[in-house]
């Protein structure tokens, strides 16, 4: 089980940090679960499932992932809480403006991820990915039910599915089925960007 590292206090956690802990909190407050529910549910402590909600603790992928299936919500919709007011052409179902995009920074890994799906898909998911040098996802491999397929925007992007490693440049692409274990790092000492799109939610 991944153990994520705190900050030394709640004054040095970062904006996004506290926004996704608030989010969280208020989707376990809202099922009226507690903090060692969620905790079971997990096997994480609860210490560190506080100290995610409080915003004091940077949650990795994995650690998210496990969180969002303990409380049964779509992990994607944490990227962007519905706008209030009515609707206009800025704030609809069928576009993404970039002003609208909400990062998701999980932890200082070098990796940022924005949400660019419309809520008006049901299925279908897609995340811009920035990675600056050295950022990688989780040191394991991954295994995902979705299908994924991947555009290299800018920069190097190594890929490592199954047992291959590939190095992609600006114009690449890559895809396969949730059945490969995979993962990515970013293949250059340069900012990389890249469009990832799933055939499931983030959440699964």
């Amino acid at each position: 089980m991944e153990i994520d590292k705190p900050e030394d206090s709640a004054n040095s956690a970062d904006e996004h940090d506290k926004a996704l802990g608030e989010r969280l909190r208020a989707a376990r407050l809202q099922q009226g679960l507690k903090l060692k529910d969620v905790a079971e549910r997990t096997e994480m402590s609860i210490a560190l499932i506080s100290q995610v909600e409080r915003g004091i603790s940077s949650p990795s992928i994995r650690t998210l992932r496990a969180i969002c299936h303990a409380l049964d919500i779509d992990g994607a919709s944490l990227l962007a809480p519905p706008a209030a007011g009515p609707a206009s052409d800025d704030q609809n179902e069928f576009t993404v403006r970039v002003s609208a995009r909400k990062p998701l920074k999980l932890g200082n890994n070098g990796v940022t991820k924005y949400r660019i799906t419309p809520s008006s898909c049901a299925a279908l998911e897609g995340f811009l990915m920035e990675l600056e040098p050295g950022a990688a996802s989780d040191p394991g491999f991954l295994v995902q039910a979705s299908d994924k397929i991947g555009y290299v925007l800018a920069g190097k992007l190594q890929v490592f599915v199954d047992d291959k490693s590939f190095l992609l440049e600006a114009g690449d692409s890559y895809g396969f089925s949730g059945s490969h274990p995979y993962r990515w790092q970013n293949g250059w000492d340069q900012k990389t960007v890249f469009l990832v799109v799933n055939s499931t939610h983030f959440y699964v």
